[in-house]
């Protein structure tokens, strides 16, 4: 596709920036092994700061609804998930207020109940071999995660100035691929510490599924931000 200079330029800083996410995904979760390594493999330690992630993944998205100033294609809008019994495409037109509003209930909603769960997996001792986290590793992991989204909140969504591209809905769906592959992780790597009574197991499992989830939604945020260029 030919584009004007200036939307060509615009499209290629896109690009770059997106690359720039694209390594600080990688980056962010060999930091969170490397720290989980040096700290014993501590199972729990790793599902705590993802979980506490996933909190502050909603939290941006709520920020980035909010901020947001671009339209919404109802075409584009695919999700089998509804927002307080409504579909996605019902919120099109709303307020950004109600948006973000409907995205944060429903998110907590969910985030809490996996919460509960992760915080008690050390208790079911005779079924799942993980002892309970340090909270200073939980916290090193956790941080060593969030770094990358705020990155990417500043650099990319601000810093490219994609809220004037992109429309509230759009941003309400993205976070429950996501969600939904946390989730699936959290009980495939509980799954494997049950079958291999060894942590290590778990936590490789885990670093694998979440690397591979965070890359193939960055790449799915990258080509939404880069289809709303190519409507301008």
């Amino acid at each position: 596709m030919n584009y004007p200079t200036a939307v060509a330029f615009t499209v290629y800083s896109s690009w770059k920036r997106s690359q720039a996410g694209f390594v600080g995904v990688i980056f962010a979760n060999l930091a969170s092994l490397v720290v989980i390594w040096w700290y014993d493999w501590q199972a729990h330690a790793l599902l705590l700061a993802y979980w506490l992630e996933a909190g502050v993944i909603g939290a941006i998205y709520v920020g980035k609804i909010h901020r947001a100033e671009g339209t919404d294609d109802p075409g584009a809008i695919r999700s089998f998930i509804d927002i307080d019994g409504e579909p996605p495409e019902a919120y099109i037109g709303r307020p950004n207020r109600e948006i973000a509003g409907a995205l944060a209930g429903n998110y907590a909603t969910f985030w809490l109940i996996l919460g509960a769960f992760v915080v008690l997996i050390p208790f079911f001792e005779q079924d799942i071999p993980i002892a309970p986290a340090s909270p200073f590793v939980v916290a090193l992991v956790a941080a060593s995660l969030v770094v990358s989204h705020l990155f990417s909140y500043w650099y990319e969504y601000l810093g490219g100035r994609e809220y004037e591209r992109r429309g509230p809905v759009s941003l309400l769906v993205e976070p429950g691929p996501r969600f939904l592959a946390l989730f699936g992780a959290t009980f495939v790597g509980t799954g494997v510490a049950t079958f291999t009574r060894e942590p290590m197991g778990a936590i490789l499992v885990l670093i694998f599924f979440k690397t591979c989830a965070d890359l193939l939604a960055h790449r799915r945020e990258r080509k939404r931000a880069l289809r709303g260029l190519e409507e301008t």
